[in-house]
This record gives structure tokens, sequence and C-alpha cells, in this order.
């Protein structure tokens, strides 16, 4: 069993695209809270992994020591396709109110 931890960096900028424009009043503020996420798993030696993976994503408000916002989301048996992944993660209406915020994903494959 291989066990990989990945820490993601999320662009709020990016994500305010998805969740709405509170800079330009001619845009409503979107209720949608989930977003698309894609990424990348290599092993240990570089290759791609190509497995079902148990994932873990939970979001934190600072690199280090920081506390976590809003629940985790546990994804079992996600499916890695030559190290390629993607799902679709939900924390909340409150995770993203301007702030920055950093993504750590557990990853355990093969699934189980």
């Amino acid at each position: 069993m291989k066990r990989v931890l990945i820490l993601g960096f999320i662009a709020i900028a990016a994500l305010s695209l998805l969740l709405g424009f509170e800079h330009d009043p001619s845009h409503a503020q979107s209720s949608v809270t989930e977003f698309s996420y894609q990424g990348q798993l290599r092993d240990g030696s570089g290759d791609p992994i190509t497995d079902s993976c148990d994932f873990t994503f939970a979001l934190f408000d600072s690199a280090t020591a920081g506390n976590q916002v809003g629940n985790s989301d546990s994804q079992n048996g996600l499916s890695v396709a030559n190290g390629l992944f993607s799902t679709s993660l939900d924390f909340g209406a409150d995770a993203f109110a301007g702030q920055s915020r950093w993504l750590e994903i557990g990853v355990r494959c093969p699934a189980g």
C-alpha cells in the first residue's frame, strides 16, 4: 500500500470566478459552493499512478498550523488514470469569503 500526501494551493482569485463576482454589482453572488478539482498523482519514484484510490480533502486557513475550514471530504475508490484524477469538492458556503485557503489531500492507493 502506498500513501501519498499532497498539499495543494487553491487560488482564491480563480475560485471567485466560480463563486460569483463580489466586486462587480452587475453580477449576482452565486450560491454554488461546489467546484471541480483536477490533480496529478505520482508514486514515490515519480511514476504516474493508475489505480483506484481513497482520497481525503481538507481545507485550511494557513499553510502551517492552520485551522480547518468546513468539513473534510472523503472520496473512496476514485479512479486515477496515468496519474490524473478529477473530482468535485464542496466545503460549504462559508469556506471562501475572500481569504487565502490551502488544500490538504490524503491518498491511499490502492483503495481500501
